[in-house]
């Protein structure tokens, strides 16, 4: 669909939901009124507002915005249901909070710099208030050497890995590591759900390291923790927003704040962008902006937009607008799969046909399917087709 006519093609209840999933600054306040005010009215349907605000997990944040317009009249049933979203996304990120200050406070104890990812302390550092994004886990980052210490500060205060993990031998772990990129735990007693990376799936060689390098010292609750560089935490926000085709505006809205702040250089993002590969994630973020919520290009040399493929945005717009996020409905046509194909391959960086090959041969459930010795570790690349066929009979006996 055209991009200049995306928004208006929406319903007003969409547009609403758009224009409540994040907090403009007081400079931009006044246009984030406007926007919230066309959409009502339009003629809303509150109930299909509740909808898109529960599919793009913006409750705290779309419950802030319509409060700063206190002339704004919702049905009493309506308020009391956004309402409620908004205190029970409060009440999880707070418990969020509060288990990562613990993790944190471990770490700390076992002298393990640990990197926070998106969660509460973007919160914090976006609006100031860590219980206004919705959070579904942590997301904390280690150095691939310190994961085994890692894992064994977290069992010691009630943190499993999931089901899905079970114990690696040497040669097995060192693969995982290659090939994968974080592990999944799960709390205890809270059932709480953490994730534990040591690189992401976009990063060049190399560039995790230079990202610990230009990290920044800082301290929350008494604790310590690495916080990452401004300009590498705006091309990680592109980059996961670009793995996930941008399908949920919680995400943009993160860009969006950044962006009206006013406080990046961009000629310099673009910059670390083009040395890093993720030109277009980032370029592609910064038009969405344009296109979701009429924010202007930023001024950048050169003409970084000519020759940008209109998949990197017609896709996400699409995935917007749908009533469920990507991956919930059902096997998509093999042309769709193509289409996808084609647009990751331009979000996520450009592997070696050995490595690509590698990746193709690699599955974690082959070790459990079948456990070889570290000495007999180079069958499982032969073995593996006919493993999966085996794990593919089971799931249908």
């Amino acid at each position: 669909m055209p991009e200049t006519s995306w928004r208006l093609r929406s319903t007003p209840a969409f547009r609403l939901m758009l224009a409540t999933s994040w907090l403009a600054p007081a400079a931009w306040q006044e246009r984030q009124a406007e926007a919230m005010m066309e959409a009502i009215g339009a003629g809303l349907d509150w109930a299909e507002y509740i909808r898109w605000v529960d599919r793009h997990r913006t409750p705290a944040l779309s419950w802030a915005a319509l409060q700063r317009l206190p002339e704004l009249e919702i049905p009493q049933s309506i308020r009391q249901q956004l309402q409620e979203r908004s205190e029970a996304c409060r009440r999880s990120a707070l418990g969020h909070s509060l288990q990562l200050a613990a993790v944190l406070k471990v770490f700390n104890r076992a002298g393990i710099p640990v990197m926070p990812l998106k969660g509460p302390l973007l919160s914090l550092e976006l609006y100031g208030d860590v219980t206004l994004r919705q959070t579904k886990d942590l997301d904390l980052a280690v150095a691939p050497g310190d994961l085994p210490a890692a894992q064994a500060c977290l069992q010691d205060i009630g943190w499993r890995m999931d089901a899905n993990w079970f114990p690696l031998s040497p040669r097995q772990w060192q693969s995982c590591l290659q090939h994968e990129h974080e592990l999944t735990m799960v709390h205890a007693q809270s059932g709480a759900i953490l994730e534990l990376h040591w690189q992401n799936i976009w990063e060049a060689p190399g560039q995790s390291a230079a990202q610990w390098a230009r990290s920044i010292p800082s301290l929350w609750q008494g604790c310590g923790y690495r916080a990452m560089d401004p300009i590498d935490r705006v091309l990680y926000l592109c980059s996961h927003g670009g793995e996930h085709a941008w399908s949920r505006a919680k995400w943009l809205g993160d860009l969006a704040r950044i962006y009206t702040q006013g406080l990046m250089d961009w000629n310099a993002v673009l910059d670390r962008a083009r040395n890093t590969g993720q030109r277009w994630p980032l370029l592609a973020g910064l038009r969405l902006l344009k296109v979701a919520y009429g924010l202007p290009l930023p001024e950048l040399s050169g003409e970084p937009w000519r020759n940008m493929p209109s998949s990197l945005i017609q896709i996400p717009l699409r995935n917007l607008v749908a009533a469920q996020a990507p991956g919930t409905r059902g096997l998509a046509l093999l042309s769709e799969q193509l289409r996808v194909s084609r647009y990751h391959r331009l979000v996520l960086p450009h592997l070696s046909w050995r490595r690509s090959l590698s990746d193709l041969a690699y599955r974690r459930e082959d070790f459990g399917t079948l456990r070889l010795s570290d000495r007999l570790f180079w069958a499982y690349v032969p073995l593996s087709p006919i493993l999966r066929v085996w794990r593919w009979a089971r799931r249908f006996s």
